[in-house]
């Protein structure tokens, strides 16, 4: 079914009505799974007013979660911004939008964790990428799917501990946010892996210098030529780490998808400003692959920007890599991201 204005509004209305029932339904049945049917280790369900109570918890930290509106810093005061749009990318490693509330435990990741920050006032926009690695504040949740509170873990997992549809993007929102001092986020839009080449193809190809080796997963990469990315050859370049680069850390990988998002977002404005019906199509494509809490109007206005607005950089917070028990974490220079966050989303008074 092709998607238009007047599909997406009355699936809007239709996926209200039914989260509300679903939602209720859902939550019975978890509750009501016998233990046996558990993974060893899961517990058992909580009472209804046990898990009332757990929700209250979760909502009073929602509601308290709201941007700082004056910040002092070096003797100067600061006044949160409101007049940002800001849009987070979540790239997960699953080839397609799966629903794990019916399917089973989730275990996909956000790989990728990338804000397009869009400034009103000065007619510019910043991309801040969030190493996935990042210790972060989540919520969690248990087999049952009942909220058990905040824990700090690698931030690419605020996704997994739900859904995998509109709950887990809410979540990661909220770790990214947290991350940020609290931040206002307007939207997500979350992509899956097989979504890569569907963009790639739909501008042409994205041009890129190939600086690492990608011999074992991809010959056609070769090291220190500069090609057209098409279709898989897209996925693998911004994709690639430990069979590319001996770099557990996250980093080189990083600097990849860095380059190719700034090559690729103003093709995507272009291509919008030139063909109305250019993200129509897009998304209609990319609809096995996403999930988002934007209108087409609003996504076909956010790449517009894209081409209407003037990059103002591509940064990343500031900060070290170690390995911890199991897998890699990276802490955040305290200082220097205050000093990012003021910049990017405050304004001196």
């Amino acid at each position: 079914m092709k998607i238009n204005k007047q599909t997406i509004k009355a699936v809007g209305v239709l996926a209200g009505i039914a989260a509300v029932i679903g939602g209720a339904v859902i939550v019975s049945s978890l509750l009501e799974k016998k233990y046996s049917t558990a993974p060893v280790g899961a517990g058992q369900a909580l009472s209804r007013a046990e898990v009332d109570a757990a929700n209250n918890d979760r909502n009073d930290i929602l509601n308290n979660s709201k941007p700082i509106r004056s910040i002092e810093y070096n003797g100067s005061t600061y006044a949160y911004n409101d007049n940002l749009e800001v849009l987070l990318f979540i790239g997960v490693d699953d080839r397609e939008v799966i629903d794990y509330g019916v399917d089973g435990r989730n275990h996909a990741q956000a790989d990728l964790l990338l804000l397009a920050i869009f400034n009103k006032d000065k007619k510019t926009y910043t991309l801040l990428q969030i190493n996935r690695d990042t210790m972060a504040d989540m919520m969690c949740y248990d087999y049952h799917g009942t909220y058990t509170g905040l824990i700090n873990e690698q931030i690419a997992l605020a996704h997994t501990y739900r859904s995998g549809k509109e709950d887990s993007c809410e979540d990661t929102v909220f770790a990214v946010s947290r991350y940020l001092y609290d931040i206002d986020i307007s939207n997500y839009f979350c992509l899956t892996m097989d979504a890569i080449p569907v963009i790639n193809n739909s501008v042409g190809g994205v041009t890129v210098t190939i600086e690492d080796d990608f011999s074992e997963i991809d010959p056609t990469l070769v090291k220190g030529e500069t090609i057209k990315l098409q279709g898989d050859q897209a996925e693998h370049y911004v994709r690639g780490r430990m069979s590319v680069v001996n770099d557990p850390t996250n980093i080189n990988r990083m600097s990849r998808q860095r380059t190719y998002m700034s090559s690729l977002l103003p093709m995507l404005g272009e291509k919008t400003a030139n063909d109305d019906n250019f993200a129509l199509r897009l998304f209609d494509k990319l609809s096995p692959y996403m999930v988002t809490d934007c209108t087409v109007d609003q996504l076909t206005n956010y790449i517009s920007q894209f081409s209407d607005y003037t990059l103002d950089g591509i940064i990343s917070p500031e900060g070290n890599s170690v390995k911890g028990e199991k897998f890699m974490e990276f802490y955040a220079d305290e200082a220097a991201l205050k000093k990012t966050i003021i910049d990017l989303f405050y304004v001196k008074q």
